[in-house]
């Protein structure tokens, strides 16, 4: 049967019926209610550069049966995972700076194939990003029951976005395809997308049905370790309190956030007040914060994100800078989300990528998280490529070289 292909700058002509029967079996960034968050914020000042947001549908009969989201993006000044240019050429150098001899010839060559980048004309300068926005993640999700229905939408939808990549001359990006996607990542192949390897995700598969399940686990002097450090923050007079109504707190996780994220620069995610309101609005109850009190003050926040069997620890904030060392943050970014999850039946909580070594130690695992890119004109794709390999090895390399040890080991 015929499909067609639309490309909107919106889903606000779907329904809410529609949009439910399209993601139900959807992560939460791909979820109706994620999207119509999207629809209320500026997502160009939250991503510090101007994007314009796009949605590949595929319908049957004027039904949608598939649904990719990407925006197109030139901004000098947006988030770097959003710039292609910042992310493969330049973002990199500064560790590699003071690094041995080959570290200055891995700068050198980087900053040869960004030349010769420019003089292909392969429009490094902006890119059409295939992610849902906000996330770092890309999904094309299929709702047909059919299996030859949703390949035939996958690829009508891929043979789109290169189309759309083509008219703009700007390379075309899936940014964040999870390793467990096969099938996205074989369409992706087929197409002749070049695959990149970025970076490993932490992710827990919640063991047994209540949090002593999870001390179970481990040695006893480890559990005594991990108790005594969950009542830490309890014995300096810190509560955790769950709240979803995050609009009236607005103003206070907008600076929570904003102290903690600041300490890295200008490399976050912007969450004015005016998005903690849109995620009571539209997200609640997917969107909830867990909020840390002290003598009755709100000292610190995390903000949890759940639908179907999965959660997501997806921001952090505190009061004061600089405190990821410390019992709160562990109990905000791990103890917490993790009392949540099997309060809700969670079988899958993403700890986020940062403090790779604690995570593990607490009993997370490693989950490779891959890009995948098409740049329009045989040419340019041919002369990048080398360069784009290299990459991709050298980034799965330093993760590997990574602590490898750091997982507390069961007990027999």
């Amino acid at each position: 049967m015929t499909l067609t292909l639309k490309f909107h700058d919106s889903v606000s002509h779907l329904s809410d019926a529609e949009l439910d029967a399209l993601t139900s079996e959807s992560s939460v960034f791909f979820g109706r209610r994620w999207f119509r968050m999207l629809d209320a914020v500026d997502l160009s000042a939250m991503a510090r550069g101007e994007l314009s947001l796009r949605y590949a549908i595929a319908y049957q009969q004027g039904t949608p049966v598939a649904l990719c989201p990407c925006f197109i993006t030139r901004s000098k000044t947006i988030y770097t995972p959003y710039s292609l240019e910042h992310f493969l050429f330049t973002s990199w150098k500064k560790g590699f700076a003071n690094g041995p001899a080959w570290s200055r010839v891995a700068i050198a060559a980087a900053d040869l194939y960004r030349n010769v980048a420019w003089r292909t004309g392969a429009g490094f300068d902006g890119g059409v990003f295939v992610t849902s926005p906000l996330s770092m993640r890309s999904s094309i999700h299929c709702a047909a029951q059919s299996v030859d229905v949703a390949k035939q939408a996958r690829e009508l939808i891929l043979q789109g976005l290169r189309e759309l990549a083509t008219s703009e001359r700007l390379p075309l990006y899936f940014y964040g395809v999870e390793r467990d996607d096969t099938t996205l990542r074989e369409a992706l192949t087929s197409a002749t997308f070049q695959e990149i390897f970025i970076y490993d995700d932490n992710v827990m598969d919640v063991p047994g049905d209540n949090f002593d399940a999870y001390l179970g686990q481990f040695k006893s002097d480890v559990r005594r370790v991990l108790k005594k450090e969950m009542a830490h923050a309890r014995d300096a007079g810190v509560r955790f309190e769950r709240v979803s109504r995050m609009g009236e707190m607005a103003e206070q996780l907008e600076r929570f956030y904003e102290v903690t994220y600041s300490k890295y620069g200008s490399e976050h995610l912007r969450h004015p007040s005016t998005f903690w309101a849109a995620l009571d609005q539209h997200v609640s109850p997917e969107a909830e914060a867990v909020v840390a009190y002290q003598n009755g003050d709100p000292i610190g926040f995390s903000l949890l994100l759940h639908k179907n069997d999965e959660m997501w620890f997806y921001r952090v904030g505190r009061a004061e800078a600089g405190a990821s060392e410390t019992p709160l943050y562990f109990n905000l970014a791990f103890y917490e989300p993790l009392r949540r999850a099997y309060e809700l039946g969670v079988k899958k909580l993403w700890l986020g990528a940062s403090g790779y070594e604690t995570k593990r130690r607490r009993g997370a695992r490693r989950h490779g998280l891959y890009s995948y890119l098409w740049i329009p004109g045989r040419w340019s794709r041919t002369v990048l490529q080398p360069y784009v390999s290299a990459y991709s090895r050298v980034a799965m390399a330093m993760a590997a070289s990574g602590p490898q040890n750091a997982r507390i080991r069961k007990t027999p």
